[in-house]
């Protein structure tokens, strides 16, 4: 005769075995609903695509580009194509794209902003702190300074395009009096940067480094009747009449 205790046992047992397999199931059944929510149904999809920071662009201009597949599944959303997409528009500094669940595209952008103007194969263009024209004008833009870049090879015209428009902005954001009196700005090499003031005055001011002492030192030199003043090297500046 079989003890009813082993025959409990083996009975709880299978019952612990079935229930282990059956959490294991439930387990697979709700991971692969998970996955299909996710990843296939539409219920995650995009719905919408908002956009944020643009300044000279519309948002439709840049939905335009972006080109975000509507309806797709938001996991399955290739952002970085997004990105390079509008990362190609001339004015755009840098841009992020992101996933703003349960249904949004969310894309952040940084324009460019123009710190001088040049002329460049006959058109007007804006150029960035980086040195990169970005983007032209119909006219002079008043709000900017002209920049004269007088070097030929490429490589050496970025550095020094990239040297005057970080002098440009230093003055704008550190001396706006100044700045004022800033009419245009030249350059033969990324050292030989000169300011034209007004009054006819010249500024030599040499290459964009120890800029604040630059700026330290042309202030108390303006006070001095003269048409050029040197500060390329700020420790020992020089003024001519």
């Amino acid at each position: 005769m079989t003890d009813p205790r082993f025959v409990d046992r083996a009975r709880q047992d299978r019952r612990r075995k079935i229930k282990r397999i059956a959490l294991a199931v439930l387990a697979v059944v709700v991971a692969a609903a998970v996955v299909w929510t996710i990843w296939f149904s539409s219920l995650l999809a995009v719905h919408d695509v908002k956009v944020a920071g643009q300044a000279t662009y519309k948002p439709a201009k840049i939905l335009r580009v972006a080109d975000v597949p509507a309806g797709r599944p938001l996991a399955r959303v290739d952002l970085a194509a997004i990105e390079s997409r509008i990362a190609g528009l001339e004015r755009i500094e840098s841009v992020d794209v992101s996933r703003s669940w349960p249904r949004t595209i969310s894309i952040d952008v940084v324009e460019r902003k123009a710190i001088i103007w040049a002329t460049v194969s006959g058109r007007i263009r804006g150029i960035d702190k980086e040195g990169i024209d970005f983007r032209s004008y119909g006219s002079e833009p008043s709000q900017l300074v002209e920049a004269t870049i007088t070097v030929t090879d490429p490589a050496q015209r970025l550095e020094t395009t990239r040297s005057v428009a970080t002098v440009v902005d230093r003055i704008g954001r550190e001396d706006p009096s100044l700045r004022r009196q800033l009419q245009s700005v030249s350059a033969a090499s990324k050292d030989s940067i000169e300011l034209d003031l007004t009054r006819g005055r010249t500024v030599v001011w040499g290459s964009d480094a120890k800029g604040a002492r630059k700026l330290e030192v042309l202030r108390s030199l303006l006070d001095l009747d003269a048409t050029r003043y040197d500060v390329s090297a700020p420790d020992q500046p020089t003024t001519r009449q």
